[in-house]
């Protein structure tokens, strides 16, 4: 069985990405808000992501110690997802994916997986759309294509 629950900390972190080209758009902004509830946030971590949305946050802001390596993975998958959400990734937002990488300890291989993970969902029918994306089968294909990391 696999879960899908992912700490405010992680969409703190994905806030950050989506802030790095100076702007989080409303569609990043709901894809990340329907992500967070997906994935079993609620009440004031809820609302300390709806902030991060509205109040430009920074990676260093994010806190992401003690995340699980499943966590870790589906944080990087759902960060390239919102990072290319708007049809095109910028090099600032590039950078900090980057970064959350880096912070996160994933490998290149790994990143690379997880972002072919996360445009696995993008593009069934209806899933570039942020109210269409299905995070369960994204955790659900991710377990698939990378079982060591367990759930």
């Amino acid at each position: 069985m696999t879960t899908t629950k992912l700490p405010k900390e992680s969409f703190l972190a994905l806030a950050a990405v989506g802030w790095a080209d100076g702007a989080l758009r409303q569609n990043e902004a709901t894809g990340l808000l329907r992500a967070a509830q997906a994935c079993g946030v609620a009440g004031a971590d809820l609302a300390a992501i709806e902030r991060a949305t509205k109040e430009r946050t920074s990676l260093d802001a994010s806190g992401l110690g003690g995340l699980s390596p499943a966590e870790q993975v589906l944080t990087y998958a759902l960060a390239s997802w919102l990072a290319w959400l708007d049809g095109v990734a910028s090099t600032d937002e590039r950078e900090t994916l980057g970064q959350l990488g880096d912070a996160l300890g994933l490998d290149r291989p790994l990143r690379v997986r997880a972002a072919a993970v996360a445009n696995d969902i993008a593009c069934l029918p209806e899933g570039g759309r942020p109210e269409r994306y299905d995070f369960v089968k994204l955790v659900e294909r991710m377990h698939e294509r990378m079982p060591q990391l367990g759930g």
